[in-house]
């Protein structure tokens, strides 16, 4: 458990409803308790320092841990399991089904296309769908896989070994293909804006805002597209992503987890978006306000003049 879990021994931590987060303004690390009535927000150097807990402590080194826990998941409640990131590379969330089934897809294809010398890689959902049941796929998986086994230098039972390991890559992948179709609600954002436009057109003040908006947005959108391709480009080419399976396994979950970080930052934003009729109210224009405000605090571009 000491290993594990998150084992606080001073009673602070024992108070009903205690929780870590970050804190939305500023963006520091805090312990969430009921004092009386009264709903506390502890910085962590105020926690050691109000409740004596000592540097070095088993406690100290728990909230350091915290810290940097709340990289991955939004709330830590005291005795819960440490993220798996921070314990063995795992993921601490979970994909859908097709985001499995996708990651799988593509990689079969890639498998597949390798016969030829030039892989294919297939993005659209259906397609892939397609052509993973398609009989003809079978056999020309069961072809590649022993191409590839003999390039490899591979022995035994090759055919087992490389589907356990297109497998085993497929369940990295999937983390990264729920990333990626969470992350097109960030673009839905933009194109909801451009229908924003059109509701408020005559609203000069917050068509210009909205403006704004685009151009902020299209910084996000271009970081994101180009860490999207890296994962793409590591695993497209199949065999040399088998050759090296750790490193490839490793650098799939630094992008992972990096992606991660920056959703969760979204998060709430992207779930208000989700649950807002696109219709003149009140509640969309805060929406917007709020919305500015987010993209103008991280994605607004500055330059320093120099006199010379």
């Amino acid at each position: 458990m000491r290993d594990t879990h998150f084992d606080f021994q001073h009673k602070v931590f024992s108070c009903p409803g205690a929780y870590f987060a970050i804190e939305p303004t500023s963006k520091e690390p805090v312990l969430n308790i009921m004092l009386g009535d009264l709903n506390a927000a502890l910085p962590f150097p105020t926690l050691v320092e109000s409740f004596q807990i000592a540097e070095d402590s088993h406690d100290a080194r728990l909230l350091e841990v915290v810290e940097k826990g709340l990289a991955y998941v939004k709330q830590i409640r005291p005795g819960e399991q440490i993220p798996g990131e921070l314990l063995d590379g795992r993921a601490s969330w979970s994909v859908e089904d097709k985001h499995r089934l996708i990651a799988k897809g593509r990689l079969i294809m890639q498998v597949v296309s390798s016969l030829s010398g030039s892989e294919r890689l297939v993005v659209d959902a259906d397609e892939l769908e397609q052509l993973v049941e398609d009989p003809q796929t079978t056999a020309r998986m069961k072809e590649a896989l022993g191409r590839i086994g003999e390039k490899l230098g591979l022995t035994g039972n090759v055919e087992q070994y490389l589907t356990d390991r297109v497998d085993d890559l497929a369940q990295e992948l999937s983390y990264v293909e729920a990333l990626r179709d969470r992350f097109k609600h960030i673009r839905g954002i933009d194109n909801k804006l451009t229908k924003l436009e059109q509701i408020y057109r005559s609203d000069r003040t917050l068509c210009s805002e909205i403006a704004r908006m685009h151009g902020l947005l299209r910084k996000p959108l271009r970081e994101y597209d180009l860490v999207f391709d890296q994962a793409d480009a590591q695993t497209g080419e199949v065999i040399n992503a088998l050759r090296s399976f750790d490193a490839t396994v490793q650098f799939i979950r630094q992008i992972r987890d990096d992606m991660r970080a920056r959703l969760l930052e979204w998060e709430d934003l992207l779930q208000a978006w989700d649950e807002m009729p696109l219709e003149r109210s009140q509640a969309l224009e805060q929406l917007q306000k709020q919305t500015y405000r987010f993209l103008a605090s991280r994605f607004i571009e500055t330059k320093v003049w120099i006199r010379r």
